[in-house]
């Protein structure tokens, strides 16, 4: 007997006294079912950057607003991002949100109401062997661990190098080149990047390793990069724009991650929504009971999902959550 029927049976065997059949309570009860809606608890995992970010790096206060009345109504609201858990803080603290969980680093890190609930990280041999190699073919790249964002000291002349060679034949390719460079600038400096003398380093100081994150934007020497590394067994290679790529163990990833979480907090998987627009969330949709892509999603990425939603500069996160989680009769 599924919770429903009992309560239906109590109340039945309860109002026998009252002048009431247990045919007609029943009867009375489903009417109330049937015309009502009733409210299950849904877990809606979202992708930050090209999903619930605007292009220029802010959470709109529409999505802010709707992602506020999800967990008002009792939901639970989880963010599964390739970004850090301070990043994550720092940016969703600006608009006054607490995630439920926190699915970071594409599942290096995980957490659920404030506790850890798992890590993932590279093997130290597989970090050297890489960033050697990086360095080698003048890539830039920069490094997530557990002591803060690592990158060696000649990795921004590698993407300045390509950053050049990508604006050469470009109208108004200057101002593009600066722009960027701008762009670069600052987010080096807020990440309050270390420079990463010897990728021996890491090993010596036993600094736990959670992701690369390789810049280029010229994509033919980022497939380079996939063509080399992308059969190995003991990586993963995966991306979450044109101009990057995202290197960590194959146990790093976000649909990992998401039921890592679920287990931890003791929910059902039934009751997930996953919103993404990239490579990187392909996991985290292939775990999610329903899947929703943003209009601006890679085509491959729209293919695999349940439904679409408007894009991340359009308020996408909370017309999905609207349309399918509030709403879900009226979007069939």
């Amino acid at each position: 007997m599924n919770v429903v029927s009992s309560i239906i049976f109590i109340v039945c065997r309860f109002q026998q006294n009252a002048g009431f059949s247990e045919y007609n309570m029943i009867k009375y009860f489903s009417t109330l079912c049937l015309n009502e809606k009733v409210t299950m608890m849904s877990i809606v995992a979202i992708d930050m950057d090209g999903t619930l970010l605007h292009s220029d790096g802010y959470v709109s206060e529409y999505n802010a607003k709707t992602l506020r009345r999800l967990q008002e109504e009792g939901h639970k609201f989880v963010v599964a991002t390739g970004r850090g858990i301070s990043d994550v803080k720092r940016l969703l603290g600006n608009v006054n949100l607490v995630p439920d969980g926190i699915v970071s680093l594409n599942g290096g890190v995980v957490m659920w109401q404030g506790e850890h609930v798992k890590e993932s990280y590279m093997d130290y041999q597989d970090v050297i062997d890489l960033a050697h190699w990086l360095d080698t073919n003048e890539y830039y790249y920069h490094i997530n661990t557990d002591d803060g964002i690592y990158s060696p000291p000649r990795s921004r002349d590698f993407f300045m190098n390509d950053l050049d060679i990508y604006t050469q034949d470009k109208e108004k390719g200057e101002e593009i080149k600066e722009a960027i460079r701008r762009r670069a600038d600052g987010h080096r400096k807020q990440y309050e990047m270390k420079e990463l003398s010897s990728p021996e380093l890491l090993k010596e100081k036993n600094i736990t390793v959670y992701k690369f994150l390789i810049l280029s934007m010229l994509e033919p020497k980022l497939q380079r990069c996939v063509e080399h590394w992308g059969d190995f067994t003991n990586i993963s290679v995966t991306s979450s724009g044109r101009d990057n790529l995202e290197i960590m163990h194959p146990d790093t990833q976000k649909g990992k991650g998401l039921l890592d979480l679920l287990e931890y907090a003791g929910l059902d998987v039934g009751s997930t929504f996953a919103i993404g627009d990239n490579f990187n969330d392909l996991p985290l949709f292939n775990a999610a009971a329903v899947s929703i892509a943003m209009e601006n999603a890679e085509e491959d990425v729209k293919r695999v999902a349940t439904h679409t939603t408007t894009s991340h500069d359009d308020d996408g996160v909370a017309y999905a959550i609207e349309s399918y989680v509030f709403h879900p009769s009226s979007s069939r």
